[in-house]
């Protein structure tokens, strides 16, 4: 008998028995769910990650712009008495020292955006935790442990203090 003679039930059967389709289909189903879910938590890690490196970025580039601040509050506070001196460099010097304002709040508005903020000092109570002891001095009209007057202007970015503020403190 040839090959063209053989019935049709004597052809080439597959040599494995034929597999459930059924449960192939969910192993398959099950591993492409895995592989979707495993996915989606490497996004989120990810997403993560570049939050932790920005928050990281902020608080140096923070930390290196506190110094410049720190200068343009002492200048604002230490302005010369230009009454003496003639009109013409009073508006001159008025001129200038506005500028060194709008300097000033440019930085600050900067450090804001970044979400850097300063810390509360004068009448709050101190907190070892945002404030450094630069001193003591007593005052009886306020309570014990009260920051009196802030010497360097502390920061911080949420509940990251980049910097304590350094203060004197009430003490009877």
């Amino acid at each position: 008998m040839t090959d063209e003679q053989k019935p049709q039930d004597e052809l080439v059967q597959p040599a494995e028995p034929q597999v459930d389709l059924q449960a192939k289909c969910d192993e398959y189903l099950a591993g492409w769910k895995r592989a979707l879910a495993d996915y989606e938590n490497l996004q989120k890690q990810n997403a993560q990650t570049r939050e932790t490196d920005r928050r990281r970025v902020r608080s140096s580039l923070a930390e290196d712009l506190l110094p410049v601040v720190d200068n343009f509050g002492y200048v604002m506070k230490h302005v010369p008495d230009v009454r003496q001196t003639t009109p013409e460099f009073q508006k001159a010097f008025d001129t200038w020292f506005q500028g060194i304002g709008h300097i000033e709040r440019q930085f600050a508005e900067a450090l804001k955006g970044m979400g850097v903020e300063p810390i509360a000092t004068v009448g709050q109570k101190f907190d070892p935790n945002l404030h450094e002891s630069g001193g003591s001095k007593p005052d009886e009209s306020k309570e014990d442990g009260t920051v009196l007057e802030e010497l360097i202007k502390g920061w911080k970015i949420g509940d990251v203090v980049l910097r304590p503020a350094k203060v004197i403190v009430n003490e009877r």
